[in-house]
């Protein structure tokens, strides 16, 4: 079968608030940045769809059928509403970008043509935060009314920051000679530096608060853990994390997965590492089972 992805787009407003809990409640729900007073996002949404290649056309299917329905089910819904008002789901759970994209699936996979499979959602809300939805393995080939009851959809939430650190890729396992050999201007004694963009990955069920993890927990530990830790440091010199091994961005990567995957809440979970060393070195870490 083959994958093809059509990006769409659309704007809407929400508030971090229920009317029918109590203000206390609603505090308590949204922290800090409960109130009923909306404000708005320019949304990317990405439909993944995957299928066989019809002989007659050359395609998995026609973009315009494609676009059709999704204008339909879901932009017509969504586009320049108040999302909390503008479907009966957003009633009791708050429009998240983990419950908008639940609530996309739902929307979508069972109006497909029949020999079409909804393959996978992503919906990005901000720059730094997106959420995605994948069709689980395990349901390869079933109908689609089939493959998920709502209680059991999983959504992935990722949350995107930066830190600015030095390093030194030298092994002492080479010569000199070698090091410079393999690791080029890489090897500098004196190190050099990156503006690193780390994307983490949470996977889970979306909770009554319409999230998979709370925002500011998730936030609070990757800063503890991970950006002020890292940030303007060498990490040759300045850490013990790479006192042992060469601090490439492959090792980066793994030492972050380790340092969060066991304090990540339950029932959520790390799923993905995703490092930007550069806009052309990028690394991706899912864990030993994955």
């Amino acid at each position: 079968m083959l994958t093809m992805t059509r990006r769409l787009g659309f704007s809407a407003a929400k508030a971090d608030w229920l009317d029918h809990l109590t203000s206390e409640q609603n505090h308590t729900l949204f922290g800090e940045t409960a109130s009923p007073e909306p404000y708005g996002h320019n949304y990317t949404l990405d439909v993944g769809v995957k299928g066989e290649i019809d002989p007659r056309t050359g395609m998995v299917i026609n973009i315009k059928i494609l676009d059709n329905l999704v204008k339909e089910r879901v932009i017509s819904v969504l586009d320049r509403k108040f999302l909390n008002r503008a479907a009966s789901e957003f009633r009791e759970t708050p429009p998240t970008v983990e419950a908008l994209t639940r609530f996309i699936v739902q929307k979508l996979r069972d109006d497909l043509p029949s020999e079409i499979t909804l393959a996978s959602i992503r919906l990005e809300e901000t720059p730094l935060l997106f959420s995605e939805w994948q069709l689980p393995e395990k349901s390869e080939g079933l109908e689609q009314n089939k493959f998920e009851k709502e209680e059991e959809i999983i959504v992935q939430i990722t949350h995107v920051y930066e830190f600015s650190a030095a390093h030194r890729l030298d092994s002492p396992h080479l010569t000199e000679s070698e090091n410079k050999d393999v690791f080029g201007k890489c090897n500098n004694p004196a190190g050099h530096g990156h503006n690193y963009v780390l994307e983490v990955t949470i996977a889970g069920q979306i909770g009554a608060n319409g999230r998979v993890i709370d925002p500011v927990d998730l936030d609070c530990l990757v800063k503890k853990e991970v950006v002020d830790r890292y940030d303007h440091k060498h990490l040759n010199e300045d850490l013990e994390d790479f006192s042992a091994e060469i601090p490439s961005a492959e090792v980066i990567t793994k030492t972050i997965w380790t340092r969060l995957v066991n304090q990540v809440p339950a029932p959520a979970r790390l799923s993905r590492i995703v490092l930007r060393e550069t806009a052309r070195n990028i690394f991706e870490y899912r864990g030993e089972e994955n």
